[in-house]
């Protein structure tokens, strides 16, 4: 057992909780720790916590949709303006190369100025940059637009700013809460998708970014900016809380944050083939583009389900054994899209990969919140997120690749469950290294043993 895990204490939610760790004046470099007591984790959150989890995830529903849309209007940009989808998709490529990038400074400045302040302005850049995109005519025009300028907006209302505020306002139900938190995602696939397929049934590809763009500077920067709130009241336990937390020196000292990393190279990988290439799968299959959107919203449906109730069990059993199960049922749902014959047996598809699609981010943040501590959250889960931005631009491009070599998709497919079974062997790793369940390590138990 880790010597934090030694000095802890057990609390009536039966996590285990290290002593508080004094503050820090670098978020890298790792200092010596002074002699303390071991202090009691507090037994309960903030009510208003639950009000923060809420507006997170609305604000993330509407905000999702501006990378969801990329996916439904794919095929038809692609044949206005004879574009092929790899030259398309290089642009997805670009804007997660931008995210990646742009995801640890996010996190920097969540742990410096503030949630509240990064989340507003990046709605603010969101919504006014889906207006000049929906004007493009030229190949270049997209790659400035979505793939640099959109990005930096994405980067901000992203799981990384709502993993960090969460790790401050709970340790009790974490994994329900970062779960809820972040199944805005999928809310966005629910309603965003067959919005907008629907809108292009009777109107414009452009019309569908316009409206999302008065979505999100209409309601989601008013409720963000109203209703958000950076820190649990003043002098409250879990306030007190927020000081504790590893470096990122520490955080990348230990095995168990590569293979986290690993694991969401794998996520956003097999993220990419529903997001940016399904619905012109589907046409290519002789689905109809209606068929094609109610399996996106079976997926989305079941996301929901499957985050709340994986994240429910995620607070009662070992987190990587429920991670390990959903990047396995990843795998599976592309090798039942590879088995099924059509029509309405696609929906199975969607059933088993809405139940991993969400489920993935909040449990993984909950294991780096459990071990890292709050203080440095956001810089190290945006480290850790660039990885999964990563897997998404690389695994959308080279989709479109080998659609455009081999003339169609299923070679992307098999590396999809490959990818899957990989992903899900590695996180079982985890418990090797030290137990993740509750625990949150002091910062000088970084360099244990991972046999404990």
């Amino acid at each position: 057992m880790l010597p934090a895990a030694l000095n802890a204490a057990h609390h009536p939610g039966g996590s285990i909780v290290a002593a508080p760790v004094p503050h820090r004046s670098s978020p890298l470099i790792a200092e010596p720790a002074p002699d303390h007591q071991p202090g009691q984790a507090p037994s309960s959150n903030d009510s208003y916590g639950w009000v923060i989890v809420a507006v997170l995830a609305v604000t993330m529903t509407i905000a999702s949709g501006a990378r969801f849309l990329f996916g439904v209007v794919l095929k038809p940009v692609s044949e206005q303006y004879g574009w092929d989808r790899a030259q398309l998709t290089g642009a997805v490529m670009a804007s997660m190369i931008v995210i990646s990038v742009c995801q640890p400074l996010i996190g920097i400045l969540v742990d410096r100025i503030g949630p509240k302040k990064v989340l507003v302005a990046g709605l603010l850049l969101l919504g006014l940059s889906l207006i000049p995109l929906s004007m493009v005519t030229q190949l270049w025009q997209v790659y400035l637009v979505y793939g640099i300028v959109m990005p930096l907006g994405l980067a901000a209302a992203s799981p990384v700013l709502s993993t960090a505020i969460v790790g401050r306002w709970f340790q009790e139900k974490r994994g329900l809460a970062m779960s809820i938190a972040t199944s805005g995602s999928a809310f966005g696939q629910l309603l965003i998708v067959p919005i907008a397929t629907w809108i292009m049934v009777f109107s414009t590809w452009e019309m569908t970014y316009r409206i999302q763009a008065i979505a999100i500077l209409a309601v989601s920067v008013p409720l963000t900016a109203i209703l958000l709130r950076d820190n649990p009241s003043a002098g409250t336990a879990i306030a007190q809380a927020d000081q504790e937390g590893m470096t990122l020196r520490e955080a990348i000292s230990n095995p168990a944050f590569w293979i986290l990393g690993f694991g969401f190279v794998v996520c956003g990988w097999t993220m990419a083939f529903p997001n940016t290439h399904f619905m012109a799968y589907a046409d290519d299959m002789g689905m109809s583009v209606l068929h094609a959107a109610n399996a996106i919203s079976v997926t989305a449906i079941f996301s929901v389900l499957g985050s709340v109730l994986l994240g429910m069990a995620a607070d009662r059993y070992a987190r990587s054994h429920v991670l390990a199960l959903t990047y396995a049922l990843r795998g599976l749902a592309f090798l039942l899209l590879i088995l099924l014959p059509g029509g309405n047996l696609i929906y199975l598809y969607g059933l088993v990969l809405g139940i991993s699609w969400t489920a993935t981010t909040p449990l993984t943040a909950a294991i780096a919140a459990d071990r890292y501590g709050p203080r440095h959250l956001g810089l190290i889960f945006g480290s850790l997120f660039t990885f999964m931005n990563i897997g998404f631009g690389v695994g959308s491009f080279l989709d479109g690749v080998i659609y455009e070599y081999f003339g169609g998709y299923n070679g992307a497919l098999v590396i999809n469950v490959i990818l899957g079974v990989i992903g899900a062997a590695s996180v079982l790793l985890l418990p090797r290294l030290a137990e993740e369940r509750g625990e949150r390590w002091h910062p000088m138990a970084a360099s244990a043993s991972p046999a404990d």
